[in-house]
């Protein structure tokens, strides 16, 4: 029996070769090997007692390589995402092509097809929304995950997190601290399930105190926007204490230093929280509450999504107790308006979601 334990980067190391010449010695593929290679790559895993994955031998992607596409390879998100993707991909041989999109629909639309030029196995996209038939084409050929954003692709699955629950949490325990009123700041929602999401978990909790709800859009890039919205706390000030709630850390990051310059005590007269758990969080005096999204997991769940798509076998439902919970958009529609992909599944838009966490910090912790 196989040794469990030692992984294809125990006998990549090992036999002084990469994990996709040994991920290529296993799945048979000895094209530009030489016999020594070949010799030395069987020798490390007698000797190691190696036990390929069953998985890893079943993929049929022909390049071997997964992209993913991010909106801002500068945020927190996508650096984790990002990471914990690799982390899965590398473990079964393959590569990761890296894009970055800007929230741009031409750019994304252009980077996409470039990646399909390029003959990768499969796609993991933080969409605009905007490409979504494109999306759909791809989909009907080759795994396509969206994580972060969900929208319903026929013959693609979602993975996200429950931002509208955890959004309700954090605005509901803001007004038992003992806040008079929250003021919700986040850029418009356009079509971005995120940002809707998260609004509608604000505005239910408002509801059901009883309290009136305050949204403030932003122009995230623009200093004008953001420091006009600062102006406008200290001059009208909310019924005190109060507090300032962003939709996600890139608001927070820009409006952060503009709020702690105000006339008010953080937090006995203004508390201060966001959506994402921000990388320099560990540098806010008071520390900032905020909202963890559950980053490893998702990336994780994203890769072996597509890698259970690419052995065309559909994903597996998870059980309580796990971390996801899958679930259809379309779980009542018939099995003839929704026929089967070439993966086996049927075209309704699967979706993962992980939930969050919230993280208090003092800055919203009333005295």
């Amino acid at each position: 029996m196989g040794n469990q334990s030692v992984t294809i980067k125990d006998v990549a190391k090992a036999a002084g070769v990469s994990i996709t010449t040994v991920s290529r010695y296993i799945n048979k593929r000895y094209e530009s090997m030489s016999v020594e290679t070949r010799e030395r790559i069987e020798k490390v895993i007698e000797e190691l007692n190696y036990q390929p994955n069953k998985m890893a031998q079943g993929l049929k992607g022909q390049t071997r390589t997964i992209a993913v596409v991010v909106v801002n390879l500068g945020y927190p998100f996508a650096v984790s995402v990002i990471r914990s993707i690799s982390s899965v991909l590398s473990e079964m041989g393959y590569a990761l092509l890296v894009g970055e999109s800007a929230d741009d629909t031409e750019q994304e639309a252009q980077l996409l097809q470039s990646l399909i030029s390029q003959g990768v196995d499969g796609i993991i996209i933080q969409t605009s929304g905007q490409n979504n038939e494109l999306l759909e084409r791809i989909a009907a050929e080759k795994p396509v995950v969206l994580i972060d954003r969900q929208f319903d692709v026929p013959g693609a699955a979602n993975v996200i997190t429950n931002n509208q629950e955890a959004s309700r949490e954090l605005t509901e325990r803001l007004f038992q601290q003992g806040y008079q009123h929250v003021v919700f700041v986040s850029e418009e929602p356009s079509n971005l399930s995120t940002r809707v999401e998260r609004l509608d978990g604000y505005l239910a909790a408002c509801r059901a105190a009883s309290i009136p709800s305050d949204v403030r859009w932003v122009l995230r890039e623009d200093p004008v926007s953001i420091a006009a919205l600062a102006k406008d706390l200290q001059s009208q000030p909310p019924k005190k204490p109060f507090a300032v709630y962003t939709a996600n850390g890139l608001v927070m990051l820009e409006l952060y230093p503009k709020l702690t310059h105000l006339r008010y005590s953080i937090p006995n007269e203004m508390g201060i929280a966001t959506f994402d758990e921000p990388d320099w969080v560990h540098v806010t005096r008071p520390r900032l509450t905020c909202v963890r999204q559950p980053t490893d997991e998702m990336g994780i769940t994203a890769a072996q999504t597509v890698l259970r798509r690419l052995t065309d076998r559909p994903a597996q439902v998870a059980k309580p107790g796990q971390v996801g919970l899958v679930r259809a958009t379309n779980p009542d529609s018939d099995t003839k308006a929704h026929p089967k992909n070439r993966f086996g599944e049927r075209t309704e838009n699967q979706t993962t979601v992980i939930p969050s966490e919230v993280i208090w910090g003092d800055s919203s912790s009333l005295r």
